[in-house]
Formats: structure tokens, sequence, C-alpha cells
């Protein structure tokens, strides 16, 4: 299947964004990968993660770099969850955002309508979603890794934009971005025991693995087909081929290095004032 996210290059950093999305008026998007940035070892060279172990000097000036030279944007305006595999979804509103505090505990995923406001989310392997209500102006960002997406977390983010905005699901846009695939996703028998227990368990994809008795975990397909459940349009939800684990000259993956020390991608969407 073609690959649906445009790869751009603006001097050493190259980023990816979905085409049919760079034309909506007043939005700004895309996917950092790791090419570009100061970062070394491990973590070359576009880490925008504090997590792995690299220099937080270096993780700060390859984060002002990329939002400078890409969106022209400052990092004082990133906000992002704290990413604890949960299905919390914090809005932020003008409050959260005058209280200065830029990583929201305890959550996976942020919405907002706040112009100027840069919801980011990181990751090695995890999914990460990125929402927009055009009707509404709202736009929002969610983490999912395997705990997070047989939870359901992104059907809460529709839900907390229905409660909040009256958005409807219908209109709602959903861009799943560079995850780790089905191809390289073996799981162990905590996560089908999670599944068999969640009430999403109908829409968990698992896929037949490489070795005897072992399963592959499909997070795009079940993530896919949770946002179905949920109301979203399939001509609404826009899923990328990459597999983060497969491309490791584009991006960093947790599973590829053994959980040895790794860097972060970024998924960026913010409402350009």
């Amino acid at each position: 299947m073609k690959e649906i996210l445009w790869t751009n290059r603006l001097g050493d950093i190259v980023y990816l964004t979905y085409p049919g999305w760079e034309l909506l008026p007043g939005i700004r998007h895309g996917f950092s990968t790791r090419l570009g940035g100061f970062s070394t070892g491990p973590f070359s060279a576009m880490n925008l993660g504090f997590r792995g172990g690299d220099s937080p000097s270096l993780v700060a000036a390859n984060r002002a770099h990329f939002l400078g030279t890409i969106w022209g944007r400052q990092e004082e305006r990133l906000f992002y969850g704290e990413q604890v595999h949960g299905t919390q979804v914090c809005v932020l509103d003008r409050q959260v955002i005058r209280s200065g505090v830029q990583t929201i505990p305890q959550a996976d995923a942020l919405v907002t309508a706040e112009k100027e406001v840069l919801l980011g989310g990181f990751s090695a392997d995890c999914l990460l979603a990125l929402f927009i209500d055009l009707d509404h102006r709202v736009v929002g960002v969610a983490h999912a890794g395997w705990r997070g997406t047989i939870n359901g977390i992104l059907s809460h983010v529709v839900t907390v934009m229905q409660g909040q905005w009256y958005s409807e699901p219908g209109k709602i846009q959903c861009l799943l971005g560079p995850c780790i695939q089905s191809c390289c996703y073996e799981i162990g028998e905590e996560v089908e025991e999670v599944a068999a227990n969640s009430p999403w368990s109908r829409q968990v994809v698992f896929r037949e693995g490489m070795r005897k008795g072992r399963q592959n975990l499909d997070l795009m397909d079940t993530n896919r087909q949770i946002l179905k459940e949920s109301g979203i349009k399939k001509e609404h939800i826009f899923a990328s081929q990459y597999c983060t684990c497969c491309h490791g000259d584009l991006f960093y993956s947790y599973r590829r290095v053994g959980g040895q020390p790794t860097g972060s991608l970024m998924g960026l969407i913010f409402l350009a004032g």
C-alpha cells in the first residue's frame, strides 16, 4: 500500500506531513524523523524526548531547532502529556495554559481550541494520532501504545471532543502516524489477557506471528477499528504505512534496539494564530 505521508526537508531536518491536511487554513501538523539535530550515539540525531537518557541540553537544542526552523515557534508554547500509557485526555483551556505546566500529569492525550498552543506527543514505536474538527476548530494529539490502544484512548479523545465542543464524530478527522506495525510487534500473554478483558476486545486485531504459537498486535488496524466504532468515518481516517522498527534510517524504535537507550520522535499539531 502506498505511503500517505510526504517527506519534507528543510536544511538538515526531514519531517513528514499528510498532504490532505497541508492546505487546511490555520492548521499545522507534522511528524519528526531522526534526521537532523545534534544528538549522538544511539540518540542520533533529532532526539526530541528527555526520557531515554540523552543529554538534556542536546534534547533542548533539538527541540528549539525543530520547532523554530520548521514551525517558527518556541518550546514555551509546546504542551504534552506525561504519557503513562493510560487513557486520560486533558483539555487545554486558557486556565491550564496560563499555569505554565507544559508536561500534563497522567495524560496521554491533549485537545484544545486555543490558537498557538502546540500539542506534542513522543514515541519510539507507539502510535501518535492527530485529530481535527474543522467545524469547531479543535485539534488533538494522542499517544497510544498497546495498553492505551486496547483500552480505547482514541475513543476517549472523540468522547471529550463531543462533550466539550459538541463535535460530531462523523466530521472528525484522524491521522495515524508512523508506529511499529504488525510485522514486527510480537506480544505476550499479558497483552492478550488485557485485550480479552477490554470493552474493545472485538476491535483488537492480532496477526499470526513469525514464531509458532505467538501473535503479533496490529496497533494501526486496532485503532482504526476503534475509531470507526466511535463514529469516525472510514474516509476520515488516514493511516501511515511506515513501520518504525523496519525503518531505522528514519525512526527510533525501542523494539528494534531491544530495550537499549534510544531517542523519541515527535508528532505535532496546532492552530496557527
